[in-house]
């Protein structure tokens, strides 16, 4: 027996005899793959051990002692020719008669090296018409495997054929048969249902379970050939190649036919069932073809009935040949007396002129169609817009007249328009945007040229918008901006033009004024109308705004520039205190310029080199010795000169620049502290304090850069420290503490700056991880000389003392403030009593020369 030939996919074919495997769908290919894999070795595994038993196992001795080998070398040329000429059946299945021979064989020499020969015979047999291992191995295996089983049965019953017994063993060759019969069909059944998917006990009722019969003739014929071998010897075997010969030319032959038999049936039985098919498909389509006759006129009357517009027939003279009742459908009214006779008395007298010229076109050139918009009265009296288009068909004799096609385009009219406002107009307030706004003054600009005249645009900013849109929400701030944008309209006269620019700014087009106190006036109008409180989503308040002011003496100055001048003296009205007016002129021009010009060296400060560190030293009051050193930034300007960090820090946080130089501040400090300690080892311990703003503080990546910075310079990270304003403290948000902590993670001190100034609050500072409170120089000023100064900074010495942190105090220029800050408990002070910021060559300078020794004399070096 074989196994499926189609491992898998496709349609499998069964070596088997007298079997027909099923047509099987495509299966999954990896999983039936590795399943089928293991099956195939499981088999395999079988028969290698069903061959060791048999040669070594108790039946062994049931075995001739020596085999005749030329009757072993016989049989297996004999199981090679047969499987090799196996018998194709309908191209499904293949029949092989080397099972006979197999059989006869272990009923001769036993099931042991009967199963040896068949497996190697069968191994030889497969590689010429099988190309998969799969096939191969199980081909191999199953027809010696069941040959064995069926042989080991009648031996273990009979003990071997024996010339004196041939009657009485004949019938254990039934049971040995159908053991045989048995196991061959359900290892082929299985095989076939891992490859199809199906189960392996339907595969075997429904193509196997009716071989019982050939597998018992099979097994007489195989005894036959046993008894005749021991009766004549080899030329008993002989005698059966006549019969088997003669049996497969028979068998070929009604296979032959079989299977012309079989095609011949199945190409009837598809010429029949494509006849049968053109049939119905002929049915079908007449069917289909006489149900849309019977519907094409009533659909065709529906979609005329039921068109979103109107369809007419019109007579030369514009009366009504046909009008279909679609036209007033939608409202369900009809007119009381009857459709009008005539379309222009549906027609909007606006629109009669255009009707009647197109009438005279169409009917002057029969073969084009015309197109036309109108306004048409439906019966409820109300008016739609329509697009109707216009053919003349007066010489067609099935319709005799002007064909109108017209479809309501009321909804699409009403939606363009509400596209048109909202491309420009604000969303929110209604107002003109940006876009209307310039092209108003495009076109004022231009009327002024021919009419010569003057004209202003006024730059409004609401002050500290974002103060309200942060606390009370977006919500409260949309309602601030309509309130606002209310009270701005009702500032200014009716033929002036209010928009939104973006934001919390609005502009102004003022087309009629005579000077620039009269510009200025309206910008006061409007700074006055938001001296009342503005009511906004239950809230109400009092917001200034700030405004800037240009005038186009000159048309030709362009929209653009005249916006961006009035924009420049709101950025110089801001700049001044805001809840003013400023107009532009030329100095406030230069004064912008100066500024962007500075804004953009800024930017490039850093890359060419321009930055520079000076340091401001910290002594101990106790003992006069340095133990640190705060990093202070300076601006070397190539035009400007140096530059404190008032006149350009403020400018950095707000154009974003702050970052790149905080991170160049906090490498060169380290990398500066770092030659310091290893120049300088008398100096010992000491710390080197670098500034970060709230803005820098507040960035996630602010933690990566200071372990960056330490890891480049090699610096010590107890030696950092880290001062911030204490105006961080007043978000005390979850993100600050959690920097404040990964902060202190590293290593590094944490100094609260300005102590004092800002918000402060005992309840962040037993919460926030800080070292050191710096007492800001307010507080310092007068502290010789005023007892309640003096007190202050007792008590920030001692809840510093209590926290556990050290207390710097800032600004000491008199000894007798260094003298009281002594009494009162302060370790560490800073000024210029001490020292003023030196540069790094000077600071090199006196640590040389041992200024730990001599506080005093720093002060006046």
């Amino acid at each position: 027996m074989g196994t499926p030939s189609e491992l898998p996919g496709g349609r499998s074919a069964v070596t088997l005899p007298g079997a027909i495997a099923p047509a099987t769908p495509h299966s999954p290919a990896v999983r039936g793959t590795r399943l089928l894999t293991v099956y195939v070795l499981f088999v395999a595994l079988l028969t290698v051990s069903a061959i060791a038993i048999g040669l070594v196992g108790p039946l062994i001795w049931l075995q001739p002692a020596s085999p005749d080998w030329r009757l072993l070398v016989l049989l297996g040329i004999a199981v090679v020719a047969m499987d090799t000429r196996a018998t194709n059946l309908f191209g499904d299945s293949s029949i092989s008669l080397s099972f006979v021979v197999a059989f006869a064989m272990g009923l001769v020499v036993g099931p042991g090296i009967a199963g040896a020969v068949s497996v190697i015979a069968l191994s030889l047999a497969q590689p010429a018409y099988r190309k998969s291992w799969h096939k191969r191995v199980i081909n191999s295996c199953v027809i010696p495997l069941s040959a064995m089983a069926g042989a080991g049965l009648f031996f273990a019953v009979t003990g071997g054929v024996a010339a004196d017994h041939i009657i009485r063993f004949l019938p254990v060759i039934l049971p040995a048969a159908l053991v045989t019969y048995i196991g061959n069909s359900w290892l082929v059944a299985v095989a076939v249902a891992i490859t199809t998917g199906e189960n392996p006990i339907r595969v075997w009722r429904e193509h196997y379970r009716w071989l019982a019969p050939h597998y018992a003739a099979h097994g007489f014929a195989a005894y036959a050939m046993a008894v005749a071998y021991l009766q004549l010897g080899l030329i008993g075997i002989g005698i059966f190649v006549l019969p088997v010969g003669m049996l497969w030319i028979a068998l070929n032959q009604y296979a032959s036919r079989a299977r012309t038999g079989y095609e011949q049936l199945q190409s009837a039985n598809q010429a029949i069932a494509s006849r049968e098919e053109q049939y119905r498909a002929l049915a079908g389509r007449l069917q289909k073809a006489n149900e849309a006759l019977s519907h094409s006129e009533e659909r065709f009357r529906s979609l005329v009935q039921n068109a979103p517009g109107f369809i007419a027939v019109l007579n030369a003279d514009g009366t009504f040949q046909y009008l279909s009742p679609s036209l007033g459908s939608r409202t369900g009214l009809q007119w009381q007396n009857g459709a009008p006779a005539d379309i222009r008395k549906l027609v909007s007298s606006h629109d009669l002129p255009q009707v009647d010229s197109v009438m005279q076109e169409v009917l002057a050139n029969p073969l084009i169609e015309a197109t036309l918009e109108l306004r048409l009265n439906e019966p409820d009296g109300t008016w739609h817009d329509y697009i109707a288009i216009v053919k003349n068909l007066l010489d067609d004799a099935s319709v005799g007249g002007i064909v109108v096609n017209a479809h309501d385009v009321t909804e699409r009219k009403a939606l363009e328009n509400q596209l048109r406002h909202q491309a420009f107009h604000d969303p929110l307030t209604q107002l003109p945007n940006r876009a209307l706004f310039l092209d108003r003054l495009t076109h004022a600009l231009r009327v002024s040229e021919r009419r010569p005249r003057e004209l202003a645009v006024l730059f409004i900013d609401l002050d500290r918008f974002k103060v309200v849109n942060d606390s009370l929400g977006h919500a409260a701030g949309d309602a601030l901006l309509i309130a606002a944008a209310n009270r701005i309209v009702g500032a200014v006269g009716p033929g002036d033009t209010v928009a939104r620019f973006g934001g919390d700014e609005f502009v102004i087009l003022l087309e009629e004024v005579s000077s620039r106190e009269e510009a200025n006036e309206a910008a006061q109008r409007v700074l006055q109308s938001f001296m009342e409180p503005l009511n906004f989503d239950e809230h109400s308040a009092v917001v200034t705004a700030s405004v800037g002011a240009a005038v186009a003496a000159d048309p030709s100055i362009g929209p653009r520039e005249l916006i961006r001048r009035a924009d420049v003296a709101l950025f110089r009205a801001k700049e001044e205190g805001r809840g003013r007016v400023v107009l532009f002129n030329d100095a406030v021009d230069a004064s912008s310029i100066r500024r962007f010009e500075l804004e953009s060296a800024l930017r490039e400060a850093v890359e060419r080199e321009q930055l520079r560190l000076e340091y401001q030293p910290e002594f101990d009051l106790r003992t006069g010795r340095v133990v640190g050193f705060e990093a202070l930034v300076r601006w070397q300007h190539p035009t400007r000169g140096l530059l404190q960090p008032g006149d350009f820090i403020p400018m950095a946080e707000e154009t974003g620049a702050i970052s790149l130089i905080g991170q160049w501040v906090l490498s060169e400090a380290c990398r500066q502290a770092r030659l310091w300690r290893d120049r300088f080892p008398a100096l010992g311990h000491f710390t080197i304090g670098v500034n970060l703003s709230a803005k820098e503080f507040l960035e996630p990546e602010i933690v990566w850069r200071v372990a960056t910075a330490l890891r480049e310079s090699g610096l010590e990270a107890s030696m950092l420290r880290i001062e911030v304003t204490e105006s961080i403290l007043l978000g005390d948000t979850p993100s600050a503490r959690k920097l404040f902590h990964e902060l202190k993670a590293l290593g590094v001190e944490i100094a609260i700056d300005d102590f004092g100034t800002g918000y402060s609050s005992l309840n962040y500072l037993c919460r926030l991880p800080a070292n050191v409170l710096k007492v800001d120089r307010s507080f310092v000023t007068d502290v010789d000389r005023d007892d309640r100064q003096a007190s202050i900074v007792r008590a920030v010495v001692d809840v510093a003392r209590a926290l556990d942190m050290i207390v710097v105090a800032e600004g000491v220029e008199r000894s007798e403030q260094a003298d009281v800050l002594t009494t009162i408990g302060c370790a560490t002070a800073q000024g210029y009593y001490f020292a003023h910021p030196l540069t790094t060559d000077a600071v090199e300078c006196w640590l040389r020369d041992g200024v730990g020794d001599r506080v005093r004399a720093l002060g006046s070096a």
